[in-house]
């Protein structure tokens, strides 16, 4: 099923107007990655309006059938992206799993919970992709315990090249929801940022890792 224009304008909506994205040109922070970003996405605000959530769930099924993705489990990596991945499962009917940031350090010392992965084929949902070495991270993970893992789709990501070419490494192709330029559009739309900023962080988008020094600026924050 295609994804209609109106669909994408009301979900850059959504993370706008609920908060899911911030703008920080004038004091960016850096990521766990070291990454210094203008650009803050947390996608999990979005499950406190069930609106908005209930729109990228759908949406997300909407955008599986046009990709024709094929899949055994859904999977969600710990933290922002589980919430998602859980609800879509259950949408789809589909076994839910979640993936662990690290192996336990008990018990069975596996990194996958939910059901065996050996010889499934597994659909990652995540929250947002920066840098995705998180979600690499992941991908290897569930490798190890025998998953086939070509796809992940992600609400949004910053479609970093570099990042793009790690995941080519891997065979795995990662799918957004949302087109990151069609959010700062709606940004500027309801006054949130204005068309200056917008270039700006468009060339964010562009050069991210030399972006700061291009333009002078040190970070004044990191991510927790």
């Amino acid at each position: 099923m295609y994804v209609s224009p109106i669909a994408n304008d009301i979900l850059a909506g959504h993370l706008i107007n609920y908060g899911a994205v911030s703008f920080m040109t004038d004091a960016p922070m850096r990521l766990k990655s070291g990454l210094v970003t203008p650009i803050y996405v947390d996608n999990r605000s979005l499950t406190g309006h069930p609106d908005a959530w209930r729109d990228i769930i759908e949406t997300t099924c909407s955008r599986i059938a046009q990709l024709g993705l094929k899949f055994d489990i859904i999977a969600g990596v710990e933290g922002a992206g589980v919430s998602h991945a859980a609800a879509l499962a259950y949408r789809l009917g589909k076994p839910s799993i979640f993936v662990r940031q690290r192996a336990k350090t008990y018990g069975d010392h596996s990194r996958v919970e939910g059901t065996s992965v050996k010889g499934k084929r597994v659909l990652i949902i995540e929250d947002h992709i920066s840098t995705g070495l998180s979600l690499l991270s992941a991908v290897e993970g569930l490798k190890v315990e025998g998953a086939i893992v070509e796809d992940c789709l992600a609400i949004t990501s910053f479609g970093i090249d570099e990042t793009t070419k790690l995941f080519e490494k891997e065979n795995v192709t990662c799918h957004e929801l949302l087109d990151f330029t069609l959010v700062l559009e709606k940004a500027v739309e309801v006054g949130k940022i204005d068309d200056a900023k917008k270039m700006l962080l468009i060339d964010w988008l562009a050069n991210p890792w030399t972006w700061a020094a291009r333009n002078g600026l040190t970070p004044t924050g990191n991510e927790n």
